[in-house]
């Protein structure tokens, strides 16, 4: 049996398998599954081979959906001290405003690993709201 190159094909374009993104000018969502890449339109699966061979051609580009965690589960945030110093923590997604404002921030990640190495960006970035908000 032929080995399944669906999961390299999904990592050469920058997503993993199963993780759902969009074509950088359509309205369509797509996933790439091990049966291959699927546009998904209310529920529905289907098989989108013109859009598999533009993106291998590089005429069209996969815009990443950023990550987001489901109601219930640990996402990591990074958060600035009086000092400028920075630690990353866990917390469990249940949609109050604390949960929000880090999506909001692009401060919400899957993992420790993810958010620290975010972290300068993060830093950098509640350091200029700072410097906006004392002006």
């Amino acid at each position: 049996m032929a080995k399944n190159y669906m999961s390299e094909v999904a990592k050469m374009l920058g997503v993993e398998l199963g993780e759902e993104f969009e074509v950088k000018g359509r309205d369509e969502k797509f996933v790439f599954e091990t049966s291959g890449l699927k546009m998904i339109k209310n529920n529905y699966h289907g098989a989108a081979v013109p859009t598999l061979y533009r993106l291998l051609r590089g005429t069209e580009e996969i815009a990443r959906r950023p990550w987001r965690p489901k109601k219930g589960k640990e996402y990591w945030s990074v958060f600035l001290r009086q000092d400028g110093s920075w630690y990353a923590d866990s917390y469990c997604y249940d949609g109050d405003v604390t949960d929000l404002s880090s999506i909001l921030a692009g401060n919400c990640f899957p993992t420790q690993e993810a958010a620290e190495a975010a972290a300068p960006d993060i830093v950098k970035f509640y350091e200029d709201v700072r410097k906006m908000v004392e002006e």
